[in-house]
């Protein structure tokens, strides 16, 4: 599926990123026509001067963020795609041009070529370094994707020198001829023309990045048209780029200011909260907002009158021109210069030019109604799917949610970095007791953060992993953790489980049976089972493919349980699906045992459990406010206890027995409770 797409997804995601520079550019621009209007020259040129360096180092922006949002989908190294993807764009630039200033040369076409080709392979590179050296040290490894990443560079750097050098310069003058006489010329080339500068948008891309070789030609031939007019040397071209500008890039590339007029005259439009940051950009012909915030991009419903109005508009103009019925344009107007007053300008002050830029914005209107009305239909009935053929999780539903998700993002970035320079991560380990004789017969592995300071804090922190989509690394170094622990600290005491939670990333995550193998290389100590329990708190996006590997899992000797059981997706689903060895029963059971069906319900509850052959395990048999001593809705803790084993609950976990505890406390509790079983036998 074309949403789907990796490089799609990527292409996207880097014309996103730059939007800011580009809207900035575009201001800058539109200041430097004003200052050249008001007399300003000096100012004018400078800020000239600046937008197009902006523009000039886009490509190298638009690289970078593609290496970003590719590292940070498939959890890769950041800085690792980064210096990779620029140093062979800057390698393969240096290689087509001899010029000092070669990196101020790249084009956006090669700038993408670039991150797609380097992306791919360096992620192919690392993918077979972690499947071939996974049980490897992290020095190896890195050192092995060092050597790997120079190869990269230098192959992709040679092929682009080697085209450069030989084929490309056996047909220089065809080349030249092509950019010189690409641009359009008749009505059929013009029509074209429109089209291909209209259909990248749909990836996010602005046409104006893919042409500007052709456009710079085509501005200089339409510049010496007007002067040759002017000489009455030549009559006027119907065609220039402020043909289009005037008649076809209203409001910016679709003729946008037509939708944003439909928005703004539809009072009960679930879009108008574009309106704001789209009005006053798009009277300067910058729609950059509008198209990422509505979005026009990868949306196949509204794509169709964003090219549709822009040709309509071309077939009317064009018409209208060759029959004289408005004159053509004699004056170069920069393309941000407001609608209809460029009009007045570029055609002299003509007013059937200005009456005919009003009906061709109405026309606009007619054609982006039914379309706008479908899209709001459809974002009501399914916000989440939207009328793509398939679904996607490609999120560029309204801007003001994106912006929401990058901000969420970037508050989750700042929160690990203060979580990493502000302390270190530690492991509590909870028991899991046996409720017939108090015997401890487990326990879980948990995560905690101890500041510089001391200060032990709960595990919060894990909903800012979680946004960045890094919780498998949380999830394998805690295992890792816990069963060096249980090697160190708890390999004298036998007959128990080591449990340790795993988030549904983890377990569809490449290098999950990498890291497995990595701490399973050991026997586990006598009389000890790993146990993973998997959060039914959380969806499972593939449950066919996460069943297959619980099952490779239970292979290699470790037991499945299901956690949180009653509060999460698909319940009873699990339970059928999974390959379980225990399931936990969530808090919430045991909150309503003091209401009325409570007891009958959890009995009921630890039935349904008890057909899948399945140990249960409850959680949350006393409240967290005291320890021992508290009332949950009238019933003390005991008689708590004494109603879960009434249900047929054998094992529980929770503070009336332990709190978390470190290692060290751990290890006196199991001591004590070994002592306190062996004096009970005799």
């Amino acid at each position: 599926m074309l949403f789907n797409n990796n490089i799609v997804k990527s292409i996207v995601a880097c014309s996103l990123a730059i939007v800011p520079f580009a809207i900035i550019r575009a201001l800058l621009l539109v200041c430097s026509v004003i200052s050249s209007y008001l007399g300003w020259s000096a100012f004018a040129g400078w800020l000239d001067q600046l937008q197009q360096t902006l523009m000039d180092f886009m490509p190298i922006l638009m690289n970078a963020f593609m290496a970003l949002h590719w590292a940070i989908r498939n959890r890769r190294s950041v800085i690792h795609f980064l210096t990779v993807n620029i140093c062979s764009l800057l390698f393969i630039s240096r290689a087509i041009s001899n010029d000092r200033l070669f990196f101020l040369d790249i084009s956006i076409p090669v700038a993408l070529l670039s991150g797609i080709i380097v992306n791919s392979i360096l992620d192919k590179f690392i993918e077979q370094v972690d499947k071939h050296l996974g049980t490897q040290t992290k020095n190896t490894k890195n050192t092995t994707l060092f050597f790997l990443s120079i190869l990269i560079i230098s192959f992709c750097t040679f092929i682009i020198s080697y085209l450069a050098h030989h084929l490309f310069a056996l047909v220089p003058g065809y080349i030249d001829h092509a950019l010189q006489h690409s641009y359009p010329t008749s009505f059929s080339s013009g029509l074209l023309y429109l089209f291909l500068r209209c259909i990248p948008w749909f990836f996010g891309v602005h046409g104006y990045f893919l042409f500007c070789d052709m456009d710079a030609n085509f501005i200089a031939e339409a510049q010496a048209n007007i002067a040759a007019w002017h000489a009455g040397q030549a009559e006027l071209n119907i065609l220039s780029p402020e043909f289009y500008n005037i008649w076809c890039t209203m409001g910016g590339t679709g003729s946008t200011l037509s939708m944003l007029l439909c928005i703004i005259f539809s009072k009960d439009s679930p879009h108008r909260h574009i309106i704001g940051p789209s009005l006053p950009l798009a009277l300067f012909n910058i729609n950059e907002p509008l198209i990422f915030g509505l979005p026009i991009v990868m949306n196949p419903v509204l794509i169709i009158p964003f090219i549709l109005v822009p040709i309509v508009s071309y077939i009317i103009a064009y018409t209208a021109t060759a029959w004289h019925l408005v004159p053509a344009i004699s004056v170069a107007v920069n393309w941000s210069v407001p609608p209809i007053l460029s009009t007045w300008i570029g055609t002299n002050g003509s007013m059937t030019a200005i009456i005919l830029n009003l009906i061709i914005i109405a026309v606009g209107m007619l054609i982006y109604v039914p379309f706008l009305q479908r899209w709001t239909i459809s974002t009501k009935n399914n916000p989440e799917q939207h009328l793509f053929l398939q679904p996607t999780n490609l999120e560029l539903i309204p801007n003001h949610r994106k912006l929401n998700e990058e901000k969420e993002y970037l508050e989750a970035l700042e929160h690990v970095h203060q979580l990493q320079s502000s302390g270190h991560f530690i492991l509590y380990f909870q028991p899991q007791v046996r409720l017939s004789d108090r015997r401890i017969i487990g326990m879980e592995a948990l995560i905690r953060h101890q500041g510089n300071d001391g200060k032990i804090s709960p595990p919060t922190f894990l909903q800012y992993y979680d946004r960045l989509h890094a919780m498998a690394d949380i999830d394998f170094w805690v295992m890792e953790q816990a069963v060096s622990y249980l090697r160190q600290h708890l390999s004298h005491y036998t007959g128990m489980t080591l449990s340790v939670n795993v988030s549904p990333q983890t377990l569809t995550d490449k290098r999950l049976f990498n890291v497995i193998s990595r701490i399973l290389s050991e026997p586990l100590p006598k009389g000890w089972t790993l146990e993973i329990e998997i959060t039914e708190s959380q969806a499972v996006n593939a449950p066919e493919h996460v069943a297959d590997i619980l099952v490779q899992l239970k292979q290699r000797g470790i037991r499945i349980a299901l956690d949180d059981f009653g509060a999460g997706y698909s319940t009873l689903n699990y339970l059928t699906r999974y390959p379980l060895d225990k399931i936990k029963l969530d808090r919430s059971l045991v909150q309503g045992l003091a209401k009325k069906g409570g007891l009958a319900f959890l009995r009921q509850v630890t039935k349904l459990c008890k057909i899948t052959e399945c140990h249960v395990v409850i959680e949350g048999v006393e409240t967290e406010d005291e320890l021992r001593q508290i009332l949950i809705e009238g019933v003390e803790t005991e008689q708590e206890m004494a109603l879960v084993r009434s249900a047929g609950i054998e094992l529980a976990q929770g503070y009336l027995f332990w709190r978390p505890l470190p290692i060290k406390e751990i290890c006196q509790v199991l001591e004590k409770n070994s002592h306190s079983q062996t004096t009970a036998e005799k």
